[in-house]
């Protein structure tokens, strides 16, 4: 029985790790999409920072600055914008 307990709480930090892994993507597209409509057909201009910033906001999340620009630049490419 004790496998099963340890297999649990592996499990479920995994899923703790995989969900805020998505709510920093999701933070990354808001933070694009904010950007694109702030640019109104111009450049669209994003940082890591913009990210990090909704990130707080919206889920009280403190994202890594290195994290939120690899996973920036990976949506920024994506959407088609990189």
């Amino acid at each position: 029985m004790v496998g099963w307990r340890g297999r649990r709480k592996r499990e479920a930090a995994l899923r703790r790790a995989e969900h805020e892994g998505r709510r920093v993507v999701v933070a990354a597209d808001w933070a694009i999409t904010l950007a694109v409509r702030r640019a109104a057909g111009g450049p669209v201009r994003v940082t890591p920072e913009d990210v990090r910033v909704w990130a707080a906001e919206n889920f009280l999340l403190d994202v890594p600055e290195d994290l939120a620009a690899d996973v920036l630049t990976a949506r920024l490419r994506l959407r088609g914008y990189g």
